[in-house]
C-alpha cells in the first residue's frame, strides 16, 4: 500500500463532516494544535508509555507574520519554563532563525503555512535543540512538544534547507539529553545534507581534539541520552543517500509513525557512524547508548534506499517493532546490515526485534543504455551504498562489465557507476523487499560475529506491487557477488 498521507488526512476530514459544524469549529482547530496527547504501544512483551502531555499553561507567548529572531524566542521559552510551564506560538510567516533551545515544560505550537530557514550566521547549521550541549553536563529537559498546527500535511510547518549546499552539514532537531519530548507536523525540504533530520544523539562531553583535529569524547557520558519520545507526522524530501528524516544513534522508547521520505533512507536506526574511531561505539559496555524498545510504523519511502535502515555496529540493540513499511522505486524496502567493525569481537547486534507488513512497488522497468554507451542516470532510480552494489541487478553488472571491458585502459568500475545526488554514494536499480546482509541465507545466520537474526514475514505474506519486480522478495548475505567477474564475493560474505 502506498501511504499518502493527504489522502489519508482528507479522509479523516470527511468523516468529520458527520459532526456538526459548530462542534468542529469550537473544538477539533484547538485539539489539533494543542499536542498529540498521550502515545502508548506494546514492543514485544512491553507495554510502553513513549510521550504524556505535561505542559501546564501558565503563560502564552506568541510571534506572527515572521517577525521573530532566534534570541526572542529562546527569551519566551526561559521565560514559560521559570513559571512552571506554558506555550509559545509561531503563527503563519516566514521566519529565519538561529539556533531554538528547548527547556522543560515548554510547547511549541507552530502554525499553518509556516516556512523557517536556518539562519547560518556564526557557523550555526541546528534549529531546534533538545538538550544538546556538548560543552556542559546539563540536567536532562523534560516534558517538552513542538507541533505544527493541522491534521492536514498540506500546512505542515515547513524547515527549508535550501541555503545549504549538498554535503554540508544541517541539523533541523537536534535531540539529546530529553525525556518526554514529542516532534510532529514538519516537512523538511533538504538538499542532500549531512546529518539526519531529527537526529537523536547522546549527550557526550566534549573534550576536546587531538592533534589531528579529531574529536574527543567522555565515554562515561554516552548513557546521557534520549527518552521516552514520539516523532511522527512528517515528510522529507531530497535525503542524502547515507542520511535519513530520522535517526538515533542511541535512544530508549522511542515511537515513531507516519513519516515519509524521497531519496536517501526515511527511519534509520544505527549507534553512531561506524568508524573505528567513534567514541560511541568504543565506550565499556555495548549497551551504554544503545537502541531500546522502539515502536515504528506507517513508514515510507520513494526513489531512496530503505524505509528503514538498521545496523548495530558495536551495541546490543533489543526490542524493537516496525509494521507498515513501503517503499516505491526504492533499493529495498527493509534493509537490516551486519555489524562490521574490526576486531571482529567488537560487533554487536540487534535482539528481540520484528518487522511486519513490508511492501514493494517498482513501476520503473529495469532497462540500460545500448551498447557500450556511458550510463544514464534517468535507468537508476535508487539509492545505494557501496555493499548494495553488491547485488544489483545482473542487467547493471553487466552493463559495467561492457563498458568497462570497451575501454583502454580498464577503467576501476565504481568510476563508471551513477553517483547519487550528493556525489557520495551511488545509484542502481531496486533489488528487494528486504535486503538481510546480517544473515548468510534464509536457513542459516553464519557464525561470524556481527551476524545475527531478526524476525521478519514468510515470502508469501511481503507485498509486492507494480508489475515490474521480479526478484527475490528477500536478498540474503551470501548472493553477494564481485561486480567484474560475477563471481561470489567471498571475502565481503565472511568479513
Amino acid at each position: 500500500m502506498k501511504y499518502n498521507y493527504c489522502h489519508f488526512f482528507r479522509g479523516r476530514f470527511n468523516s468529520l463532516l458527520l459532526i456538526s459544524a459548530a462542534f468542529l469549529l469550537s473544538t477539533f482547530s484547538v485539539r489539533a494544535q494543542k499536542t498529540i496527547g498521550t502515545t502508548r504501544a506494546t514492543v514485544g512483551s512491553k507495554n510502553l508509555t513513549f510521550f504524556v502531555d505535561k505542559v501546564n499553561i501558565n503563560k502564552t507567548i506568541i510571534f506572527r507574520d515572521g517577525n521573530a529572531t532566534a534570541n526572542q524566542i529562546n527569551e519566551a521559552i526561559e521565560t514559560v519554563s521559570n513559571l512552571g510551564g506554558g506555550v509559545v506560538k509561531i503563527l503563519e510567516g516566514n521566519y529565519t532563525l538561529g539556533q531554538i533551545f528547548l527547556q522543560s515544560n515548554v510547547r511549541i505550537e507552530i502554525g499553518n503555512n509556516v516556512k523557517i530557514t536556518i539562519d547560518r550566521s556564526g557557523n550555526n547549521n541546528t534549529l531546534f535543540n533538545l538538550g544538546r550541549d556538548a560543552n556542559s553536563l546539563q540536567e536532562v529537559i523534560s516534558n517538552v512538544e513542538i507541533i505544527g498546527a493541522s491534521n492536514n500535511s498540506a500546512t505542515w510547518f515547513e524547515i527549508d534547507l535550501s541555503n545549504f549546499a549538498p554535503l554540508e552539514t544541517a541539523t533541523p532537531f537536534k535531540v539529546g539529553f530529553v525525556k518526554n519530548f514529542a516532534i510532529s507536523r514538519f516537512i523538511i525540504t533538504d538538499n542532500y545534507t549531512l546529518n539526519p533530520s531529527v537526529f537523536l544523539v547522546a549527550d557526550s562531553k566534549f573534550l576536546g581534539r587531538d592533534e589531528t583535529g579529531r574529536a574527543n569524547y567522555d565515554l562515561s557520558t554516552f548513557n546521557r541520552i534520549p527518552i521516552q519520545g514520539v516523532v511522527r507526522d512528517a515528510i522529507a524530501t531530497k535525503i542524502g543517500t547515507g542520511y535519513a528524516l530520522v535517526q538515533p544513534f542511541s535512544g530508549k522508547r522511542i515511537y515513531m509513525e507516519n513519516l515519509e521520505g524521497e531519496q536517501g533512507i526515511t527511519v534509520r536506526l544505527e549507534p553512531g557512524s561506524g568508524k573505528d574511531n567513534d567514541d560511541l561505539n568504543l565506550t565499556g559496555s555495548q549497551k551504554m547508548g544503545a537502541i531500546d524498545d522502539i515502536y515504528i510504523k506507517d513508514v515510507s519511502n520513494s526513489l531512496g534506499f530503505a524505509a528503514l535502515f538498521i545496523k548495530p555496529h558495536s551495541k546490543i540493540c533489543n526490542n524493537i517493532y516496525a509494521t507498515d513499511l513501503y517503499a516505491e522505486n526504492s533499493l529495498s524496502t527493509l534493509y537490516i546490515a551486519s555489524a562490521s567493525l574490526l576486531p571482529q569481537t567488537r560487533r554487536g547486534e540487534f535482539t528481540n526485534t520484528t518487522f511486519e507488513n513490508i511492501t514493494f512497488k517498482q513501476t520503473i522497468v529495469n532497462t540500460v543504455s545500448s551498447g557500450t554507451n556511458d550510463l544514464l542516470a534517468s535507468n537508476y532510480p535508487s539509492d545505494t551504498g557501496v555493499e548494495g552494489l553488491r547485488f544489483m541487478s545482473e542487467l547493471h553488472r553487466q552493463k559495467l562489465v561492457d563498458v568497462r571491458n570497451s575501454r583502454s585502459p580498464k577503467p576501476g568500475v565504481y568510476s563508471l557507476i551513477i553517483k547519487d545526488a550528493g556525489g557520495q554514494r551511488y545509484k542502481t536499480h531496486p533489488i528487494a523487499p528486504i535486503i538481510f546482509t546480517a544473515k548468510f541465507s534464509g536457513s542459516t545466520i553464519g557464525n561470524i560475529p556481527g551476524r545475527y537474526s531478526v524476525t521478519i514475514p514468510s515470502t508469501s505474506n511481503i507485498t509486492v506491487q507494480g508489475g515490474v519486480f521480479s526478484g527475490d522478495k528477500v536478498v540474503y548475505r551470501s548472493e553477494a557477488r564481485i561486480i567484474t567477474t560475477g563471481a561470489s564475493d567471498t571475502d565481503y560474505i565472511y568479513e
